[in-house]
């Protein structure tokens, strides 16, 4: 029958520590990493680019929509229904670029 003192001298067997990555595990990790934000940089830019070219898309058909306002036809409706589009589809992108951005801790 084990006594007290038995049980206090063997405590139970620890798990084994954690092998360290090294220097070269290190250097991947630290490659994957940076890797991952290049590609986010890059795809916040080429977002950014698309919106200023929607902008500047926008920008034009406006100017030929008001050279239109007085004639009536279907390039006036057509022009109309580009620039309801061009509109949506930076509200979109604004929207997407708003929740993919992270907050401040204390602004949520």
């Amino acid at each position: 029958m084990p006594n007290k003192d038995t049980k206090m001298q063997n405590p139970a067997p620890r798990p084994e520590p954690m092998d360290k990555p090294g220097f070269l595990g290190t250097f991947a990790l630290g490659l994957k990493v940076w890797a991952r934000e290049m590609g986010r940089l890059m795809t916040r830019q080429a977002k950014l680019h698309e919106a200023r070219q929607l902008e500047q898309r926008l920008r034009e058909e406006t100017a030929l929509f008001a050279k239109l306002e007085s004639t009536p036809g279907p390039e006036r409706e057509l022009s109309l229904r580009q620039i309801e589009m061009l509109k949506f589809e930076i509200a979109r992108l604004t929207r997407e670029r708003d929740e993919s951005e992270p907050r401040p801790a204390g602004r949520r």
